[in-house]
């Protein structure tokens, strides 16, 4: 028997192959996703920004648009409807009272009625005559106002319906017309036409408000839609160039250090030393109201926050080999803060951006609630909230607790992101 060398079998095993690194995308994602609190609270974050995104086209009704505002729909309860204007319709009865005949009416498109069958009759031996009106289909299955008869000849009177206290108009059911008698003191020799108005009580269905109208006929539910539009971007926007500001000033300071972190620093502690709505308040009561104005006030007051947050991680990177190496390299200044130590100073940077996103919302809401922020024309959540606050003593809760709902659940999921995003991007605040 052939003997087999055990350590020929060592050298000809294969050897184990290398785990190929995770890249940091999917690392953040997996452990993103591992907590299903911020799972759910960033689908509801994806579903406000599609629905703020795509307002103008899942939006029952344009709040900026007039036209399609009706004041006398104000303040209507959730799932009312808005309804057309009733149909009418008046209809000429051309009757010849000395012989039998018969005629057809038609109806406009409006009317749900497809039309009529107008037959009439002389009485032998009598002033008078025979009236038969069908309608195709039955009037009777529709709402409507009772029917009015005018322009009987004088001294005619009919043996349905009732007649008017002072004018010579007759009130009649459309059971009435199925066959009626048109007497009068006065022989009925010539040819008269009577005139048949009917109106109807109720207009079809074109619109139904599920969240109710607020004071000036808005549906709220569109209202609310657009209000996310514009308190998002508020916030957003506002935000990025806060966190560009800042975040260059923080480097800039933890970069030079010196005197230039000295000024930097003590304009920083100044800013944070006054409370947030007060400095917003003080802005906009100099610049007045607008989108615009809104967005600069929140930028004055928010910069500061990512300063700080900047200098103190720029502070800790700055002193790491990477740095030393690539000012031994002899890189230019820009070149090492923008190249090698911003990408490292983001993730901190990315977690204070998403919770300032948050505050800065619920600071312009702020704002349009005590009536200096955004203008009348441009409705955002606060501003909603505002509008219904007159009239929550008088029972129509819905203008403005809706709104409040939209903008607390906002608030919430995009804390919940933030705070995950922070526990991913710090690993030392796993818990």
């Amino acid at each position: 028997m052939s003997s087999i060398d055990p350590a020929s079998e060592i050298i000809d095993a294969p050897e184990p192959k290398a785990a190929k690194p995770v890249p940091p995308a999917v690392r953040i994602a997996r452990d993103f996703l591992e907590s299903p609190l911020a799972v759910i609270g960033l689908a509801i974050l994806s579903v406000i920004i599609l629905l703020a995104v795509f307002a103008p086209l899942l939006a029952p009704q344009n709040p900026y648009d007039l036209s399609e505002i009706r004041l006398e729909d104000s303040r209507q309860p959730p799932g009312s409807q808005r309804m057309t204007e009733p149909w009418e319709a008046d209809l000429a009865l051309a009757v010849d009272p000395t012989v039998a005949g018969s005629t057809a009416l038609s109806f406009d498109d409006l009317a749900p009625v497809d039309g009529a069958t107008l037959s009439w009759a002389p009485v032998k031996g009598q002033n008078a005559v025979t009236i038969r009106l069908s309608f195709e289909p039955s009037l009777s299955s529709f709402p409507m106002e009772p029917l009015r008869l005018d322009d009987l000849p004088r001294r005619a009177e009919l043996d349905v319906g009732e007649k008017h206290n002072f004018r010579s108009f007759w009130t009649v059911t459309p059971d009435d017309l199925e066959e009626f008698t048109l007497s009068s003191s006065r022989p009925l020799d010539d040819p008269f036409e009577l005139e048949l108005a009917i109106r109807g009580t109720e207009g079809e269905p074109i619109m139904t408000y599920w969240l109710g109208t607020d004071g000036q006929g808005r549906d709220m539910l569109s209202a609310i839609m657009y209000g996310l539009r514009t308190s998002l971007a508020v916030g957003v926007v506002s935000c990025f160039f806060a966190m560009v500001i800042g975040l260059s000033l923080g480097m800039t300071a933890a970069f030079f250090g010196g005197r230039i972190e000295t000024v930097i620093m003590r304009i920083v502690d100044l800013q944070l030393s006054f409370p947030t709505i007060l400095v917003a308040l003080m802005l906009l009561a100099i610049l007045g109201s607008g989108v615009e104005k809104v967005m600069l006030a929140l930028i004055i007051v928010q910069w500061a926050y990512f300063a700080r947050t900047a200098r103190s991680v720029a502070l800790v990177e700055r002193s790491k080999e990477y740095v030393e190496a690539a000012q031994c390299l002899a890189l230019s200044r820009s070149r090492v803060i923008f190249r090698h130590l911003l990408p490292n100073c983001l993730p901190p940077i990315i977690v204070v951006a998403t919770v300032q996103v948050a505050n800065a919302i619920a600071l312009e809401a702020t704002l349009s609630f005590l009536g200096i922020g955004l203008p009348v024309t441009e409705p955002s959540l606060g501003l909603l909230i505002s509008n219904g606050f007159e009239f929550m003593l008088s029972g129509r809760y819905w203008i403005s607790v809706y709104p409040g709902v939209a903008l607390l659940v906002t608030i919430i999921a995009i804390n919940l992101v933030g705070d995950r995003l922070r526990d991913v991007l710090n690993p030392r605040l796993n818990r």
